[in-house]
């Protein structure tokens, strides 16, 4: 059964193909319902844990095409909104990432009416119950200023311009570079103790650590990006693996050898994790699996304890319409704070 499956599915892919790396569309079909609904039963939401805070995350239709919109999901009620949809200056916001306060976020999009599009680093700080409208910090400058992530105390935004680590203030202004005259690099994430700095370069993970770069342990597999730090021993980042599909792995700032993790498959992609608390119980990620029925990459999360993997809809089966939708959902952060009431 899981060749036809596997067969039906790859049909289904040659049809809607274009999304980038392989991000393609799911298509719900009759006979894929029925075998999926057996192997749904391992996935009742029985025994799933119970969240607190809120996740924050994009989706679009791909990458290029500067549609993306940006959710917040209140993770005990599974109440969903829209951030920024009355927002005026500037569109496609992705790839947001909360202060430590959480009254912050920062994330990248274009200032709005540009002859062409261009990325820039945003801010937006929650007031009033809403979500302000944003502030450009670093254009437009005909730069491609992209993946700013926080320091742990929120004071200082850390990114990349034309493949140079930058930092910015919260509040703007004078930026300071990290890497000038280094091979290109990105997705920089700060260590917990706020000096430390993990970023991607050609296809490796390193760290910034008292000026000095050194390459992190990376395991079997073809490359790895998308560091997110976790705590001040461990931080997760995404491997691809020889068959070209993602994987998510546990990475040590010692250099020991990383971990699999048991949810990551020969089949589909698992990417773009982000720990839960201390991410001892739970990881939220984005999946690939096509036992998902929605187009291309799906919320889920993993329960590390239980050994179970859930689609972020089956959290709350008393929705009216799925969280998941038939755009790629990508990019979640998650804080402690709830911003209901």
């Amino acid at each position: 059964m899981l060749g036809y499956l596997t067969e039906i599915l790859g049909l289904v892919k040659g049809l809607k193909g274009g999304f980038m790396r392989g991000r393609v569309a799911g298509v719900v079909l009759l006979s894929l319902s029925i075998m999926a609904s057996t192997i749904a039963v391992d996935r009742m939401r029985t025994g799933i844990p119970s969240l607190e805070g809120s996740l924050i995350y994009h989706r679009y239709s791909e990458y290029s095409a500067w549609d993306a919109t940006m959710w917040l999901l209140d993770l005990p009620t599974g109440e969903l909104s829209q951030v920024g949809a009355d927002w005026q200056g500037m569109i496609s916001p992705i790839n947001a990432h909360f202060s430590a306060d959480a009254q912050t976020i920062t994330f990248m999009g274009s200032t709005s009416g540009l002859p062409e599009n261009e990325w820039d680093v945003f801010t937006s700080r929650w007031h009033n119950g809403k979500w302000q409208e944003p502030k450009n910090l670093t254009g437009p400058n005909g730069a491609r200023d992209e993946d700013p992530k926080f320091s742990p105390d929120g004071s200082t935004i850390i990114y990349k311009e034309n493949g140079v680590l930058a930092t910015v203030s919260i509040n703007g202004g004078p930026k300071t570079y990290l890497t000038v005259g280094k091979p290109q690099s990105s997705m920089p994430y700060f260590r917990s103790n706020g000096k430390d700095i993990l970023f991607e370069r050609e296809g490796d993970i390193y760290l910034l650590q008292d000026g000095v770069e050194r390459k992190m342990y990376a395991g079997e597999g073809i490359s790895s990006y998308y560091p997110i730090g976790v705590d001040e021993e461990t931080y997760l980042y995404t491997r691809i693996q020889y068959n070209k599909h993602d994987s998510i792995m546990k990475g040590f700032y010692d250099g020991s050898p990383s971990k699999n993790y048991f949810f990551n498959s020969l089949d589909w992609d698992t990417s773009d994790s982000y720990p839960y608390q201390n991410a001892k119980r739970v990881i939220f990620f984005v999946s690939g699996d096509e036992m998902i029925f929605h187009g291309g990459y799906n919320l889920a999360l993993a329960d590390l304890r239980k050994r179970k993997v859930y689609a972020i809809d089956e959290l709350y089966p008393e929705r009216d319409s799925d969280i998941n939708s038939d755009f790629q959902e990508l990019g979640p952060a998650w804080t402690a704070f709830s911003f209901k009431g």
